[in-house]
């Protein structure tokens, strides 16, 4: 079977005997975004990015893409989008194939009108947690903005609530890596939400914080309607000019009444020096909503450590995947006008736990009893006792490896 190169991906043609194009769903400078049904599971539907180039694309601008799917793939979060597949057309050029959403982009949404408290506070939570559970990955996003932000709609029955995916980590800097290095003096990302670091160009600096300052921007742009730093000239240089120099019109007269908290907090995340803003993504959600994230309460810390022995290592492995189970914040389910917001919570000692989210009910701690915390020593006697034989004993030999384990299918959603 021969593959269709860039110029001849149209409706009908089949990518690699796999993906079958049913329609355009759009094209940009960049390349364009197909809707494809899988030819072996025909009621599973994706969405096949194809870059734009084909055999003149840059060995950078490859790189750059593929970058994007292996980022996407490995960060498994429901607030990310899901890469499925990554691979080149007969002339080489790369598509890579996501999952399919439905809905509208945030941009999209922002062109009606600004939103209400309740969903901006709902909407940045989730982008919160998405960017934290990158952020801990070691992976800065670098080109946040609205039209990378996906908004999904949720029916659930009697309840209907929007999921958050971000989209495009194709300029995504990787903290500490070998690999790939930035030059200064080189501008990547959207000028409106680059923070001042990015904006002089010193890509070095570039950490988890400039996406804070990015959040921040659209934070400000979903309570007032318009970005913090557009004007009436918005060149990319009046606009950096902007960024680096001026200070945004406060919220407080473009959005009077907002709470005290909010405005503070925005206004901490616009900070221009990246020392002046919150410490990491996580601490600006504290503020803005007076509650920590959901997934730093339910999600392991990144390991340091990783046994030799194979086999050990695949079960720590195999730990880590499935601690992500349910990771992430929820969509909301609620009319907005039931949901309340809390005061900020002071940051907590080691000593102190944070406070209960309001309509919470404290539940009185009952004494463990001694027969449990027993139990649960010899539980742990035990399995340090059969780890320590289990790596003393010879490989095992290797069987048949058995059937994949089936792929659980998303939910029907919206490509970009």
């Amino acid at each position: 079977m021969t593959h269709p190169a860039a110029n001849d991906v149209r409706v009908g043609s089949v990518l690699r005997g796999t993906y079958e194009i049913t329609s355009l769903l759009g094209k940009g400078g960049m390349g364009a975004v197909y809707l494809a049904s899988h030819r072996r599971l025909p009621s599973k539907q994706v969405a096949v990015k194809v870059l734009r180039g084909g055999a003149d694309l840059s060995p950078e601008q490859y790189a750059r893409f593929r970058r994007e799917a292996e980022i996407a793939s490995r960060l498994g979060h429901p607030n990310i989008v899901e890469v499925l597949d990554f691979d080149t057309l007969e002339d080489g050029t790369p598509f890579l194939v996501m999952e399919y959403l439905r809905g509208e982009s945030l941009e999209q949404r922002l062109a009606r009108g600004p939103l209400s408290l309740e969903e901006t506070m709902s909407l940045t939570r989730q982008i919160g947690s998405g960017l934290t559970a990158a952020h801990r990955a070691g992976v800065v996003h670098r080109d946040l903005k609205p039209a990378n932000v996906w908004l999904v709609p949720m029916d659930l029955g009697s309840s209907v609530g929007t999921r958050v995916k971000l989209l495009d980590f194709g300029i995504s800097k990787m903290l500490d890596s070998q690999t790939i290095q930035t030059q200064d003096s080189v501008l990547m990302g959207t000028p409106q939400y680059m923070a001042p670091e990015q904006a002089m160009g010193r890509n070095r600096e570039v950490d988890a914080r400039t996406d804070l300052f990015a959040l921040g921007c659209i934070v400000y742009e979903m309570l007032s309607g318009r970005s913090p730093f557009e004007g009436e000239d918005n060149g990319i240089l009046q606009v950096i000019d902007r960024i680096v120099h001026s200070q945004p019109e406060p919220l407080m007269l473009l959005r009077p009444g907002l709470p005290e908290h909010v405005l503070s907090a925005v206004g901490r995340a616009l900070a221009k020096s990246a020392r002046d803003r919150h410490a990491d993504v996580a601490a600006f959600i504290q503020e803005l909503t007076g509650r920590p994230l959901l997934s730093l309460s339910r999600t392991a810390m990144p390991r340091v450590f990783m046994p030799s022995n194979p086999r050990m290592a695949a079960v720590v492995a195999a730990t880590d995947r499935s601690s992500k189970d349910g990771e992430g914040e929820e969509p909301t389910l609620v009319p907005a006008s039931t949901v309340r917001f809390a005061a900020p919570v002071p940051p907590a000692s080691a000593s102190e736990r944070p406070e209960n989210p309001p309509g919470e009910i404290r539940r009185a701690r009952r004494p463990v009893p001694k027969w449990v915390v027993g139990v649960g020593w010899a539980v742990v006697v035990v399995g340090f006792s059969a780890a320590a034989w289990w790596m003393r004993s010879p490989p095992l030999t290797p069987e048949r490896p058995s059937a994949p384990a089936p792929v659980r299918e998303p939910l029907p959603e919206a490509p970009r």
